[in-house]
């Protein structure tokens, strides 16, 4: 049975959309992780690209820069689709979640800078798990918190758990708010990249804030005289290519042929049922 979240709360404007779906994706190799699951993918525009699903419908593909002031932006200026979706990755809030776990969410809660929890959003998550868990993949259903940091300390993440977010990340509930402005349905899928017991705190002097990329001459101020340091850099780096393949993994069945139903199609079944 194709994947049908309730569409009640919707508007009909995604009728008219362009693209079936917008994915909106933080960093570098999660936009390339999305558009290897996607096929005649062309530039469209400055960080966009245009792209075909695995049943020929429409694609939009926007890399956004890391932080919710970008991700805003980008789905403020995106146009219209059938639904909007972040694709990436995140931290983990539970310690029994692991690199490479899939999270997708049925709600969105952003936190503000001293980490309080504001009004959740809403997600479509209903059924995925099912889907997901008949093409083998084990997918995890629950609340993202949205931090506006790059890296959260142990009690931060504790009080991020305790209103029920599995993981966090920092872009969803800019793209969520905008799904809502629109009236659109909006999908949050992210695989796990820093574990419960990770401390990133270390790359935050080294990270371009914009692109997540490490700046080589200040990694190595950093990391030099640390070299203990190095450790934590080599598992992060092993722990970001499970995430990637194991992300782009399930990217490849979630908009390949036989994809669960999305935006306006499911709208449509939704209505006919």
């Amino acid at each position: 049975m194709p994947w049908l979240p309730d569409r009640s709360a919707y508007s009909t404007r995604s009728a008219i959309a362009a693209y079936d779906i917008a994915i909106f994706a933080a960093l570098g190799w999660e936009r390339r992780a999305v558009a290897e699951s996607l096929s005649d993918v062309m530039p469209s525009g400055p960080g966009r690209w245009d792209a075909r699903l695995g049943d020929g419908r429409r694609c939009l593909l926007t890399e956004t820069g890391m932080g919710v002031g970008r991700a805003g932006r980008a789905a403020a200026a995106a146009p219209v689709a059938g639904c909007f979706m972040t694709a990436g990755c995140a931290g983990g809030l539970v310690p029994w979640l692991r690199a490479g776990d899939l999270v997708a969410a049925d709600s969105v809660v952003p936190f503000d800078a001293p980490g309080r929890p504001g009004a959740a959003l809403p997600a479509a998550a209903d059924g995925l798990a099912v889907w997901a868990a008949a093409r083998g993949f084990r997918l995890q259903i629950g609340p993202l918190a949205v931090t506006q940091d790059i890296s959260w300390a142990a009690p931060a993440k504790t009080a991020a758990a305790a209103v029920g977010a599995l993981a966090a990340d920092m872009e969803s509930a800019a793209v969520a708010a905008a799904a809502r402005a629109r009236g659109i349905p909006f999908v949050g899928l992210r695989v796990v990249l820093d574990e419960f017991d990770d401390d990133l705190a270390f790359i935050i002097d080294f990270t371009d804030a914009a692109t997540g990329e490490p700046r080589v001459g200040r990694a190595l101020a950093t990391l030099a005289p640390r070299p203990w340091l190095w450790r934590r850099v080599i598992r992060l780096a092993r722990q970001r290519r499970t995430a990637e393949r194991r992300l782009g993994a399930f990217l490849a069945a979630l908009l390949g042929p036989e994809r669960p139903a999305l935006g306006i199609e499911a709208r449509a079944a939704a209505a006919l049922s």
